[in-house]
C-alpha cells in the first residue's frame, strides 16, 4: 500500500498576499478581537519567516492482519526515513541529507511503500489563517501553560487536503482545533482530522497534529513546527502512524545554486540559496560537550544554549575538533511529568565552531550524567471485558540526531554549569 498526504496550498505565501481588510471593530465580542489579534501576529510571522531548511526524521509504524484477518493493536517500528527539507516562498521541497540538492516536491520518491505527506512543516499554518473558519471554545491548562482553544473547519473546496491511496486521489476537508498562547499570540498546537472523505479511497479516518516552538534562524526567534503526527486508518482496521521531528534548522545563504523542479513550478525557474554550513564533523567519534550555562526547569522551551567541547576530538592524528570549540542549540523540550516525579528534557545541538568555520553537528546522544532514557513508574488500568487490569507503560524519549533526550527525577532540576553530554558523530547523513 502506497499512501501519499499532500497540502493542496493554492496561494501559499501570507506575505505576498494583499493586505488584510481591517477586522478591529467596536462592538465586537472579546474573543472575536482576540481571533483577529491572533490571526495578524501569524501573518506577521509567516511574513518574517526567512527561507530556511531543517532535517526530517519521520518515524513510521503501522500493525499488521493476523491469521484470520484479525489486526494486531499494538503498532511495530516499521523504518526511519530522515529527509532535508527547506521552506522557501510558500512551499516545500525535499532531498536526501547533506546532498544539497533540494528539487522535490513529493517526498513519495524517497519511500517504496506506505505512508508519508506533507504540509505539516509550513504550510498548515497558512492554511489556517486564510481560510479557516473558527469557533472560540474557552482556556484550557496544558501542564503549566494556559492556551485559548478555537476549533476550525477549511471547507474541502478550499485549501483542501488531498489524499492518495493505491492510486486513487481524493480530496477533502479538514475540521480541528488549535491552542494558542493568550499573552505572546504564538501558535502551541494544532489537532486536524478529515472530513467528506470520498468512500472510494477505503479510508475511515486520516488526522495530523503538530507542535510548534521557537526556533533561532538568522538571528531571528521563529515560530515553526517542531514535531508532528499522522494517522491514518483504512476500511480493513489497519493503522499507519508517522511520527515527525524536525531538527537542524538554519537559515539559507546566497552563496551557491539550489535548483529547484521546473516541471512543477514553471515560473520558479532556479534559486540561489546554500545552506550557511560547512562540511559536516567526519563520523564515528567521540565527542564531550560541556553545558557552559546551567539549564532549569525555570528555563523555556526555544531558550537558546552553548556548549564546549571538552578536550581535542581526533581522527587519524590530526584535531578534528579543537579543545573548548563553542557549539550552539537550544532547549528543545522541557516537558513536567508530575505524577511520575520527573522532567523530559531535550537539549538539541545544530552546529559547532571549528577554527572560524561552523560545521553541522550530526551525532547520536550516547549518556549523561545520571541520566535516564525511559520512565518506567507508570501504572494504568485498562477496563477489558470483564476486569481492571494494571499495565505498565514505558515512556521513552525519542533518538533524534543532535538531540539529547534524557528524564531527570524530582520535583525542579538544574543542570550546572560543566555538564557533560556524551555523543558519538554521524557524519553527513545519507
Amino acid at each position: 500500500m502506497l499512501v501519499r498526504l499532500a497540502k493542496v496550498a493554492g496561494v501559499l505565501l501570507l506575505a505576498a498576499c494583499s493586505a488584510a481588510p481591517q477586522e478591529l471593530e467596536e462592538g465586537l465580542k472579546p474573543e472575536v478581537l482576540l481571533l483577529s489579534r491572533i490571526k495578524r501576529h501569524l501573518r506577521e510571522e509567516l511574513a518574517q519567516v526567512p527561507n530556511y531548511t531543517c532535517l526530517e526524521t519521520i518515524s513510521r509504524y503501522g500493525n499488521h492482519q493476523k491469521a484470520g484477518g484479525k489486526i494486531h493493536k499494538e503498532r511495530i517500528k516499521l523504518d526511519t526515513v530522515q529527509l532535508e527539507i527547506v521552506y522557501t516562498d510558500g512551499r516545500e521541497w525535499y532531498g536526501s541529507p547533506g546532498a544539497g540538492q533540494l528539487s522535490v516536491d513529493n517526498p513519495v520518491a524517497f519511500i517504496g511503500q506506505g505512508m508519508i505527506g506533507t504540509g505539516a512543516f509550513g504550510i498548515m499554518m497558512n492554511n489556517l489563517v486564510e481560510g479557516g473558519i473558527f469557533k472560540y471554545r474557552g482556556e484550557e491548562v496544558g501542564g503549566s501553560r494556559l492556551a485559548v482553544k478555537f476549533d476550525f473547519r477549511l471547507p474541502a473546496l478550499y485549501k483542501p487536503l488531498e489524499i492518495t491511496k493505491n492510486g486513487a486521489t481524493g480530496v477533502v476537508g479538514e475540521e480541528g482545533s488549535l491552542w494558542v498562547d493568550p499573552e505572546s499570540l504564538d501558535l502551541i498546537r494544532v489537532e486536524a482530522h478529515a472530513v467528506e472523505i470520498p468512500p472510494y479511497l477505503l479510508i475511515n479516518e486520516t488526522s495530523t497534529s503538530v507542535e510548534y516552538a521557537r526556533m533561532r534562524i538568522a538571528g531571528t526567534d521563529t515560530l515553526l513546527a517542531q514535531t508532528a503526527d499522522s494517522r491514518m486508518v483504512d476500511d480493513s482496521g489497519t493503522e499507519s502512524y508517522n511520527r515527525i521531528e524536525f531538527t537542524h534548522c538554519h537559515s539559507y545563504s546566497s552563496s551557491s545554486e539550489i535548483t529547484f523542479d521546473t516541471k512543477a513550478v514553471p515560473d520558479a525557474g532556479s534559486v540561489a540559496a546554500a545552506p550557511s554550513l560547512g562540511p559536516a564533523v567526519p563520523a564515528f567519534l567521540q565527542v564531550t560537550i560541556l553545558l557552559t550555562k546551567a539549564v532549569s526547569d525555570k528555563d523555556s522551551v526555544g531558550t537558546l544554549l552553548q556548549g564546549k567541547i571538552s578536550g581535542d576530538v581526533i581522527r587519524k592524528g590530526k584535531i578534528v575538533i579543537p579543545d573548548g570549540s563553542l557549539v550552539h542549540g537550544r532547549i528543545r523540550a522541557l516537558e513536567h511529568y508530575p505524577d511520575l516525579g520527573a522532567f523530559a528534557v531535550g537539549l538539541e545541538f545544530m552546529d559547532v565552531e571549528v577554527r572560524g568555520q561552523s560545521m553541522p553537528f550530526y551525532a547520536d546522544f550516547l549518556h549523561a550524567d545520571e541520566d535516564s532514557r525511559t520512565l518506567t513508574h507508570f501504572f494504568a488500568h485498562v477496563k477489558t471485558t470483564d476486569r481492571l487490569e494494571t499495565v505498565n507503560q514505558v515512556i521513552t524519549q525519542p533518538e533524534l540526531p543532535g538531540v539529547a533526550s534524557f528524564f531527570v527525577r524530582g520535583s525542579d532540576f538544574t543542570l550546572p554549569a560543566g555538564f557533560p553530554l556524551v555523543w558519538r558523530t554521524r557524519g553527513l547523513l545519507h
